[in-house]
């Protein structure tokens, strides 16, 4: 028979090393205790919360005050409830967790258990990502040769026609002419997304393709007085088995996104650098306007675009092309400072 110490301690044994984080809240709303498992999801120490009330737990997520409005109400008539929340820690990861609140009748105690799902939506977005750019792929292919034979024509026939148009005839013809042009280039993306995986991979020196794509963009860069610094940490003996135009179009397209993103000059930073794993990342850092919140899941999806003019097909080439390597992208961006691209590749005695 254990004594009333050794069930106390067999339980907060227990407790501690739960699968799911725990949090014991009274009829008062003040939080009692939480186990290191909900320490860990939360992001958060144990000794800031205990004795606060279970408001200050429930502002860490991103809900409307209505919603939690209604969660609490729905909470108090029920005694029970169930919901999947979003909320990013105060290292500016976001993590998504499952909760589910009950109130303990023998107690009169509030259970918290939460459950962090991040990983299974993050693999959930990734797959509907892919499934996205597939369904776009295969519309592509289907229209994109149709609408690119007679664009073909009219574009021939503005060239005839200007060579004895009026000025005023010139100036029109010049109109359709540049929008003719980007509509070629929206055909040119949507193939290239269509496109069957032909991949020529071979093994890539990482640090030579980045300072080349460098050397390529920085006449770009000098005219809106932008400063390219590369810096390398690499271990030499890390190389990439890739396909070395598709990832020099990533690097190219993550700089050119920077400078378009500074208008007033500064700095794009290009870190080259070995990760745990045996993995490599080159991380592109810029001076810009940033990201807004809401947006940073959204960037990767077809046609979403916050560029007055963009198509909102280039970044979804850039995560088809990433994918394709077995690699991974991730961002990070304050409003107002700055945004930061790393991509995460494979070193070839990996793959």
């Amino acid at each position: 028979m254990y004594t009333k110490y050794e069930y106390k301690e067999k339980f907060e044994h227990i407790f501690q090393l739960f699968s799911s984080g725990l949090i014991f809240i009274n009829d008062k709303g003040i939080i009692l205790d939480l186990n290191s498992y909900a320490e860990k999801i939360l992001h958060i120490n144990k000794s800031d919360f205990i004795g606060m009330n279970a408001q200050h737990l429930y502002s860490l997520f991103n809900e409307t005050l209505e919603a939690k409005d209604s969660f609490l109400e729905k909470l108090l008539n029920d005694g029970y409830l169930e919901t999947h929340v979003e909320f990013q820690t105060f290292v500016g990861e976001y993590k998504y967790v499952h909760l589910v609140i009950s109130k303990q009748n023998d107690s009169g105690l509030y259970l918290v258990e939460i459950k962090d799902e991040s990983e299974k939506i993050y693999m959930k977005k990734r797959l509907d990502q892919s499934e996205s750019l597939r369904t776009l792929g295969q519309l592509a292919a289907g229209i994109a040769h149709e609408i690119r034979n007679p664009m073909t024509s009219l574009k021939g026939f503005t060239q005839l026609l200007t060579q004895n148009a009026t000025e005023d005839a010139k100036r029109y013809l010049t109109v359709i002419n540049d929008e003719i042009n980007k509509m070629e280039e929206i055909l040119t993306q949507f193939l290239e997304l269509s496109k069957p995986s032909k991949s020529k991979f071979t093994v890539i020196n990482v640090e030579d393709t980045i300072l080349e794509v460098v050397n390529f963009m920085a006449p770009q860069a000098l005219l809106k007085s932008i400063n390219l610094n590369v810096t390398s940490q690499i271990n030499k003996e890390c190389q990439v088995s890739g396909d070395s135009q598709l990832l020099k179009q990533v690097f190219i397209n993550a700089i050119k996104n920077g400078i378009e993103a500074m208008p007033n000059g500064g700095n794009i930073h290009i870190t080259i650098s070995n990760k745990l794993g045996n993995f490599v990342s080159i991380s592109v850092s810029d001076q810009g306007h940033g990201i807004e919140d809401e947006h940073i899941n959204k960037i990767f999806q077809p046609f979403f675009t916050t560029k007055p003019t963009g198509t909102g097909l280039g970044l979804s080439h850039v995560y088809k092309v990433i994918e394709e390597h077995g690699g991974n992208i991730e961002i990070k961006s304050l409003v107002g400072e700055g945004t930061t691209f790393d991509f995460i590749l494979p070193c070839q005695n990996s793959l």
